[in-house]
């Protein structure tokens, strides 16, 4: 099976659901707390082969992980982004949900936008998985890096999925064909308008990729894509729906619960060296995210839009 893009390394949150994969320091069970449940998984362990120094990034407070530090191995917990989540527990219902988390306004305007968008045409709502074959599967990964990277053009943002593409694909199709991912479409006349990939680890539900046609933004695809969504989760004894990290109106508009993510770092108490660039990276770690809480980082600085400048530049 082909492995995950090298950008997703050591990154606890898309290791986990995308990969079913702990970090050696993390073995055991993992408890999910919002909802007192344990992952019914039995994950593999990656290691990191005697380093004295390495980090643990994007490990999410919701999440409880057994550790398995070395005694003479020092721990640091670094917090750093917010994620956002749907919490489904206590509901019984999609019309409970929306009833809870829109205002009258928005439950209207998304009921009226679905009208619309339905009256173009032959609007579908399928999900994907491993009932897939490989040639349609080929033909929708083509038509969903083509939305991807024409939202990405619109946004001037640089997408890193988009360089890895052939490698994504290939790590991809195994897993629809085993149930763990789920591809989430709307179609209009057969044509995908809308696409989501999603991971399915248990009772939680994680969103990797999505984009849509940005021809049809005046209907809220966004909005429309996630009612879809979230009806499925109920269907399916799905409890929380991650929507990953970082903060927008839209998952601040739809997600019930934001949590944090921290990074960890794990040094060799005997290595002067480990040591040193635990102390360090603690401080760069902090420094970055007081920069990002004033709004300096990924507001005035935006590192997306100066990588999608220089991309375009040398292309």
């Amino acid at each position: 099976m082909t492995s995950l893009p090298k950008h997703y390394t050591d990154h606890c949150l898309f290791q986990l659901y995308l990969n079913k994969t702990l970090h050696a320091a993390h073995q055991g069970k993992v408890q999910n707390l919002l909802v007192n449940r344990y992952l019914s998984l039995t994950p593999s362990i990656y290691q990191e082969n005697e380093k004295s120094f390495y980090i643990i990034k994007d490990v999410p407070d919701y999440l409880y992980f057994q550790e398995h530090i070395p005694l003479d191995h020092g721990f640091i917990k670094v917090p750093q982004y917010h994620g956002h989540l749907v919490n489904l527990y206590s509901y019984q219902n999609l019309s409970e949900y929306l009833n809870d988390q829109l205002s009258k306004r928005n439950i209207k305007n998304l009921k009226s936008k679905k009208r619309k968008l339905e009256s173009l045409g032959k609007i579908e709502y399928k999900v994907l998985s491993d009932d897939l074959g490989e040639l349609e599967y080929a033909k929708i990964f083509n038509h969903f890096k083509e939305l991807l990277s024409n939202r990405f053009d619109q946004k001037g943002i640089l997408n890193r999925d988009l360089s890895h593409w052939q490698q994504l694909y290939r790590f991809t199709l195994p897993k629809l064909c085993s149930g763990e991912a789920k591809m989430f479409i709307i179609y209009n006349n057969e044509l995908p308008i809308c696409i989501a990939l999603n991971y399915i680890v248990d009772h939680v539900m994680f969103s990797h990729i999505q984009t849509y046609d940005t021809d049809y933004s005046k209907y809220n695809l966004g909005d429309i894509h996630m009612q879809f969504q979230l009806e499925w989760c109920f269907s399916n004894n799905i409890d929380i729906y991650d929507v990953s990290k970082g903060t927008n109106p839209y998952k601040e508009k739809w997600c019930n619960h934001r949590y944090r993510l921290f990074h960890e770092i794990v040094y060799s108490k005997k290595s002067v060296t480990g040591t040193l660039r635990s102390k360090l990276k603690k401080m760069e770690l902090n420094i970055l995210q007081r920069f990002r809480n004033i709004g300096i980082l990924g507001s005035l600085i935006q590192m997306d839009k100066w990588l999608y400048k220089i991309y375009k530049w040398r292309k």
